[in-house]
């Protein structure tokens, strides 16, 4: 106890000196805070990214070669919606069937073909080799950026103009470049599969 009372004694004159000396000169250079750097932007989700449903991915890669579509169909969503009642389609085939009509229904006023044969003039009986050009023009907008494709799910975003609900039709939403449109595919199957735009 007597040693420490002498080592106790000796320490404070000599703290008390060091705290005297030290004045460190202000360095108004510096930050007052650090600098922390904003976070990068998510990348879009591509079909090749992984980060999607992966049977989507598969079907817009490999069955309509569109990789460059940002895609939000996420796996959770799907199994939610493939256990709704009266569900007689699966995801896959109504995915298939929603691609297939935005390429092929021209007979739907306001449709994607039918919207995409508008702006190049055609006749309202349009030809082979028409449609063939328009179709091929909506799989070229599908690849390019700013273009996406996503399931749409039950009281969120991205809901059909036309009050279609999820709960008995599969609904996907594309953004083709600064167009709209909706696929509507009955859950029950009994019902014609079309798509609409709201622009």
């Amino acid at each position: 106890m007597r040693f420490y009372a002498v080592f106790l004694a000796a320490a404070i004159p000599a703290a008390s000196a060091f705290a005297a000396d030290w004045n460190p000169a202000a360095d108004f250079k510096m930050p007052a805070t650090a600098e922390i750097p904003a976070p990068a932007a998510s990348a879009r989700a591509l079909p090749r990214d992984g980060q999607n449903y992966s049977a989507a991915e598969e079907i817009l890669i490999k069955e309509f070669a569109l990789d460059g579509i940002a895609v939000e169909i996420p796996e959770a969503e799907v199994i939610y919606q493939d256990r709704m009642n009266g569900n007689a389609l699966c995801f896959e085939l109504a995915f298939r069937q929603a691609l297939t009509n935005f390429l092929e229904n021209y007979n739907t006023s306001g449709s994607a073909l039918s919207d995409t044969l508008k702006t190049m003039g055609a006749a309202a009986a349009p030809t082979k080799s028409e449609l063939k050009k328009a179709r091929q023009k909506i799989l070229a907008l599908m690849n390019t950026t700013g273009s996406a494709i996503s399931l749409v799910s039950p009281y969120r975003f991205y809901q059909p103009a036309n009050g279609e609900k999820v709960e008995k039709n599969w609904v996907f939403h594309l953004r083709l470049g600064d167009k709209t449109y909706w696929a509507i595919v009955d859950r029950s199957g009994q019902n014609a599969v079309y798509n609409y735009g709201n622009n």
